[in-house]
């Protein structure tokens, strides 16, 4: 009883239809995670239901939700079972398969009979009167990377040639190479984490913020030195953006003048920094930074806060920061006005102060005819300190497992594809030679044409 109940069970976990099953669930689960919001937070997933039904719905829809996990479907403990039954799948019907197939390798090779010679889809037929046939015959095959058999039947000599017989492991090696993927994708699920951290320019942040909203703790700052933004010319769109950063650790800075861009992250012990978003986000400590030329061209560079006066060189006058703008524009009206929150068209407003007149001047970023001034030219270089960069945090100790089990993956299904056994049966009778091959493919017939034309001494 113990015994079929055990023959049932492994039976059942060694089918291929459950391997089948599992995949098109484990595929229809992705595709849920794909469709469906993947937020801990309710609000993306009720804003996105929101679209195609009433709010009350939308929150109904998103208590199903997250009960079955949907929201964190790559995380669920139901996902996570389908991979687990997956790979004891796969490994139970490698368990089951193998033997046969390493004892197949080691069984001394047998005559096969003529009828099940005469059923194979490939049969070419030679009449030819030689002697020395036989040797000929084996030296085409063994030049071309064949092995041979040659055994004694009632029909006559059967050749048996065969090439890349030991490629049929080449599926085990595709069965392990997406169990090492499983494994990889499982430590980076359970012991790495994503998140995110929004750094002011001038300051520095030891956590990151993970997609549930949990604050993770790293053994180390990162500060951010200088955040900077390109536009293209005459608009708003952004070229590039880029942010300078200094680890440190211990108090002490361990690596410095690290740039992050788009495209070019920057790793550190394991953790992946990204660049993916910026924001205005000014502070008291915020400092804006000029460059005023005087009359012979001579540079002088300013820096002051909001507000704070700061003379002008080789003059008597005095100026202070009064206002500023992001991204300053002018309506139909002719009124100013802020555009939005980002750094496009970033501008300040000069109060200028000399022996008790004083006057206001805008002065844009982008635009050098707003630097001439009364006193001389005033470039407004930038605002540093109020913007932040956003980056996107990721640790995934599993990655260098994916990567090999990839390659391994690569191989294995070049190995399958292109590298497949082929087998040639030859029956050598009375003044006639014929061909068989249990595969019936136009390259096939090509290399026993090949091989008919050298027994005849043509040229190929």
């Amino acid at each position: 009883m113990l015994n079929k109940l055990n023959e049932k069970v492994w039976n059942f976990f060694s089918s291929v239809d459950l391997a089948v099953a599992l995949f098109i669930i484990i595929s229809s689960g992705a595709a849920i995670g794909t469709i469906i919001p993947q937020s801990i937070e309710p609000e993306p997933i009720i804003k996105f239901f929101s679209k195609f039904m009433s709010i009350s719905s939308a929150h109904k829809v998103y208590e199903i939700i997250s009960l079955f996990d949907l929201n964190n479907v790559y995380h669920s403990w139901w996902f996570i079972f389908l991979l687990f039954m997956f790979a004891l799948n796969l490994i139970v019907c490698s368990i089951d398969r193998l033997p046969s197939l390493l004892k197949s390798f080691k069984t001394s090779p047998k005559p096969y009979p003529m009828q099940i010679l005469e059923n194979m889809p490939v049969k070419k037929t030679l009449k030819i009167n030689d002697d020395k046939i036989l040797d000929k015959i084996k030296e085409i095959f063994q030049n071309r990377g064949f092995s041979t058999h040659i055994f004694e039947t009632q029909e006559g000599l059967q050749i048996h040639a065969k090439k890349w017989t030991k490629t049929r492991l080449a599926v085990y090696l595709t069965h392990l190479s997406i169990l090492i993927i499983l494994a990889g994708a499982l430590i980076g699920s359970f012991f790495g984490f994503r998140g995110s951290m929004n750094i002011v320019e001038g300051t520095g942040l030891n956590f990151v913020i993970s997609d549930d909203g949990k604050a993770i703790p790293l053994d180390f700052e990162v500060r951010c030195e200088k955040f900077e933004a390109e536009y293209y010319e005459n608009s708003s769109m952004p070229k590039a953006y880029r942010s300078y950063i200094k680890i440190i650790e211990n108090g002490k800075p361990v690596m410095e003048n690290i740039v992050i861009e788009v495209n070019q992250p920057f790793t550190y012990k394991g953790i992946t920094f990204y660049q993916a978003s910026y924001g205005f986000q000014p502070t008291e400590h915020a400092e804006f930074r000029f460059t005023y030329f005087d009359k012979t061209g001579k540079e002088f560079n300013i820096n002051a806060h909001f507000e704070e006066k700061f003379k002008i060189p080789q003059t008597s006058v005095t100026a202070s920061v009064t206002d500023f703008s992001p991204a300053l524009g002018v309506d139909e009206e002719g009124k100013l006005f802020n555009m939005t929150s980002d750094m496009i068209n970033p501008a300040v407003l000069v109060t200028f102060e000399e022996n008790g007149k004083k006057t206001q001047q805008w002065i844009l970023k982008r635009i050098p005819e707003t630097w001439q001034t009364p006193y001389g030219t005033l470039r407004f270089n930038e605002l540093w300190g109020a913007q932040f960069t956003g980056l996107q945090v990721r640790k995934d100790p599993g990655v260098p497992l994916i990567y090999i089990g990839s390659i391994l993956m690569c191989i294995g299904l070049f190995i399958c594809l292109f590298l497949r056994p082929v087998n040639y049966f030859v029956v050598i009778s009375k003044n006639q030679i014929n061909f068989y091959c249990p595969t019936s493919k136009g390259i096939v017939e090509r290399q026993i044409d090949e091989i008919i034309k050298k027994l005849k001494g043509e040229q190929l």
